[in-house]
């Protein structure tokens, strides 16, 4: 049996950072826990480190800095950001993966999260999903391109305290 957790992390400058995990019997020690092997799919704007563990029987591999059209081209899932509504939309097709395998997918937007399909949970500004293996459907996920100025402190523009300044 193989276990899988992958986290996605959006930044608002249309990036993304990839983290996955996967443990099982000599995962470790296979050609896909080789961080050049991996390099050579994203080119040498990207950062790439695999490393093993666990005697050989896990592989962590994390991707940074890739573009969303990189990484739209690359995994088996897709980001749009529609300027419009000032959000980002995760899609993943989680429906493809093997029933025995226990797979987790996280992925944590610049903002709050507005929607989560299936069963998946939102807290802040993170969708997950612990069982992604039992998902019948795409994964997908809606979240804001841009942290909340409420959020951050209370002092941005639209903020209650800074129109009494204005007005002050």
């Amino acid at each position: 049996d193989i276990s899988l957790a992958f986290e996605f992390e959006i930044h608002k400058n249309d990036t993304v950072d990839v983290t996955m995990i996967t443990k099982g019997e000599d995962v470790g020690s296979s050609s896909s826990c080789d961080a050049d092997n991996i390099k050579d799919s994203f080119g040498d704007d990207v950062k790439v480190n695999a490393k093993s563990g666990d005697g050989g029987n896990s592989c962590t591999v994390t991707i940074k800095g890739m573009t969303i059209k990189k990484f739209n081209n690359n995994t088996p899932a897709e980001i749009t950001h529609d300027n419009k509504s000032k959000s980002f939309t995760f899609e993943m097709y989680g429906f493809g993966f093997d029933s025995d395998n226990q797979v987790s997918v996280k992925v944590t937007f610049p903002g709050s999260v507005s929607k989560v399909s299936g069963d998946g949970k939102k807290s802040g500004s993170t969708a997950t999903w612990n069982n992604a293996q039992d998902e019948t459907g795409t994964l997908t996920a809606k979240g804001a391109d841009h942290d909340s100025s409420r959020k951050a402190g209370g002092f941005g523009l639209n903020s209650p305290l800074s129109i009494i300044l204005i007005i002050a």
